[in-house]
């Protein structure tokens, strides 16, 4: 996406926290931050944010605002207006919208607080933390506070955690469990499409059946993996399909946070 910028384009990026992004200006800066409302909390207003505001985008009159209301431990609503009032890249009833969306995630209880950090990682492929931060939501005592379904969703995103960092059996030991609790599709297929990853066949057909499915559903299912396998011929066995089926577990991952 182009976006005009009428201050100086930076010669060194800014790169974001959790997803690796880079902007080279104040309006790309503003854009990020409209854009991502939900992964912005206070960690996001750094002295190197400082450091760069000034040093790249010769913004030191904002800098120098900024430096000066991290150390004072200003609201993040503060901070996020104070960076998207610098410029006239959003207009005054954006950043009201924005501003109501900061206020809502304010008065989130804390035990959502956690989960949308959890997400964050999620978000940013960091799987480890991501993994480590939905372990305590599950195990720890947050975990009275969430409904089944929501208990399954995380349940559901830590499996695509453990499908990178632990293994595909513990990954699909988290997609069936979330599955009894948010009875989602997604988490069902997940599930069964990493049996046949692991060559688990009667396993696959016995759960298909458990789960109600007739042979027409079973046969899709199988026949889409097949399909997968099929379209990579001339590469290291399951390599590239592995490749293409993460790719679609991190698609996934958007649509349960």
């Amino acid at each position: 996406m182009f976006i005009r910028c009428r201050g100086k384009v930076a010669e060194k990026p800014f790169i974001m926290p959790y997803t690796g992004a880079k902007v080279y200006s104040l309006e790309e800066l503003c854009h990020y931050i409209g854009n991502n409302i939900y992964t912005i909390t206070e960690d996001f207003f750094t002295k190197n944010l400082v450091q760069w505001l000034k040093d790249e985008t010769e913004n030191e009159t904002l800098a120098k605002k900024l430096d000066i209301m991290i150390t004072n431990g200003n609201r993040l609503k503060d901070l996020v207006v104070t960076i998207l009032c610098s410029c006239d890249y959003y207009r005054e009833n954006e950043i009201r919208e924005l501003i109501r969306i900061i206020d809502g995630i304010i008065s989130l209880p804390l035990h959502e607080k956690k989960k949308i950090m959890a997400d964050n990682y999620m978000r940013a492929g960091l799987y480890a933390k991501s993994s480590q931060a939905y372990r305590k939501l599950l195990n720890g005592v947050y975990a009275v506070n969430f409904s089944p379904e929501s208990y399954g969703n995380i349940l559901h995103n830590q499996g695509i955690a453990h499908f990178y960092t632990a293994g595909f059996e513990d990954a699909a030991r988290d997609f069936k469990e979330a599955y009894a609790r948010n009875h989602r599709p997604e988490s069902l297929h997940h599930y069964l499409y990493l049996l046949l990853m692991l060559g688990k066949t009667e396993e696959f057909e016995r759960e298909c059946i458990t789960h109600g499915m007739n042979n027409a559903q079973l046969e899709a299912i199988r026949s889409h993996f097949d399909e997968v396998k099929a379209s990579l011929p001339d590469v290291t066995p399951d390599g590239d399909m592995i490749d293409k089926y993460k790719e679609d577990l991190r698609k996934a991952a958007e649509s349960a946070v």
